[in-house]
């Protein structure tokens, strides 16, 4: 899969400046084989540098990077559409060009624009044997470091406590970048105002564990790794990221446990409403099966830029927003920050605020 994915980055990277540099009219289409070659080695690059160092000049690079994987990503799909259209009817090619390059920086800009913002989601869900409401409001992948920093989180916890839930629950990927760590921009979650729990996701891993474990401790976060508690009568289980079972293939892999494995390892007896907080939205059967009431994930920020949200819907079934599962609700958040590109379209950075309802 990652090398059939490489040929395809590496073949867009042939063709796009080919093709665009001929409806230009170019007669050297060098310069722009440069420029994409520069970007795919930038790309590949930047993974490696962003989880190692942290100064002002990798970190302008590697956002600088992943804004052109954004750009390229809007360019191959209108080049795509004028191959489709072209087909029916010869077009202009220069004018063509033009409007390709007008359409695709239109677009990026917006996407660049629209991932500087969060908004507030709400939503109510009825939960059996619960006595009375429970207010929750989730946070999930801010990716904190070089795209997001402490002052973004700042602005997280106020919205968070102006809604002034009965907890917080912070649902992983908190983290993104060695910067991160070094620069301590957790402190605002020692502002929030309801206890708080959290459970990692899989950058939180890769960026280092045991210290972002730490610094969410330091904060005044309740960090649990395959624990339960009972938190305003529910049943509140946090267990780590690890996939469903053996069958699933996950390229963020970070333990050798699964869900199916975990489950049956946990105290899940009693009357009391049982609520997961896992970082990925999936193992919901498995979950049904041992009487779970409501699971809260993440992970998969709602695909972030379209076209990947159908793509992404392909990957997870449960994508964003709320599902049901044989009386088992899943509730999926877009997530607070984004992912590589600083960019969203068709998405939003958002927090969720959910009200737990007594079922009629």
């Amino acid at each position: 899969m990652v090398i059939l994915q490489l040929l395809v980055i590496i073949g867009l990277n042939v063709y796009l400046p080919w093709r665009l540099g001929g409806l230009l009219g170019l007669q050297s289409k060098m310069l722009l084989y440069i420029l994409f070659s520069a970007g795919l080695v930038s790309g590949i690059a930047s993974l490696f540098l962003v989880t190692r160092f942290d100064n002002i000049l990798i970190n302008t690079y590697c956002n600088l990077t992943w804004i052109w994987l954004g750009i390229l990503l809007y360019l191959t799909c209108f080049m795509v559409i004028f191959e489709l259209a072209n087909l029916i009817h010869k077009l202009p090619p220069v004018t063509t060009g033009w409007a390709i390059i007008a359409l695709t920086t239109a677009i990026s800009i917006y996407a660049i624009f629209n991932a500087f913002f969060f908004k507030v989601t709400n939503v109510t869900i009825p939960i059996k044997n619960l006595k009375r409401e429970i207010k929750i409001v989730q946070i999930s992948d801010v990716h904190l470091g070089i795209a997001r920093s402490q002052s973004y989180l700042a602005k997280i916890v106020k919205a968070a406590n102006e809604l002034k839930p009965d907890f917080v629950v912070i649902t992983g990927d908190i983290a993104d970048s060695k910067a991160a760590l070094d620069r301590d921009m957790f402190a605002p979650l020692k502002e929030l105002q309801r206890p708080a729990f959290f459970v990692y996701g899989n950058h939180d891993a890769h960026v280092g564990l045991d210290e972002v474990i730490k610094k969410m401790r330091e904060n005044n976060v309740t960090v649990m790794q395959d624990d339960v508690l009972i938190v305003n009568g529910i049943k509140l289980v946090g267990i780590n990221y690890m996939k469903a079972d053996d069958s699933e293939y996950d390229p963020h892999q970070v333990t050798d446990k699964t869900i199916k494995d975990i489950l049956p390892t946990l105290d899940l007896s009693g009357d009391n409403p049982i609520v997961v907080l896992h970082h990925g939205p999936w193992g919901v059967e498995y979950m049904n099966e041992h009487g779970v009431d409501l699971v809260i994930a993440g992970h998969t920020h709602g695909g972030q830029l379209f076209p990947f949200s159908f793509m992404a819907k392909m990957r997870f079934p449960y994508m964003s927003g709320l599902a049901e599962y044989k009386g088992t609700y899943i509730y999926v958040s877009q997530g607070a920050g984004t992912f590589l590109a600083r960019m969203r379209l068709g998405t939003s950075n958002e927090i969720n605020f959910i009200t737990l309802a007594p079922a009629q």
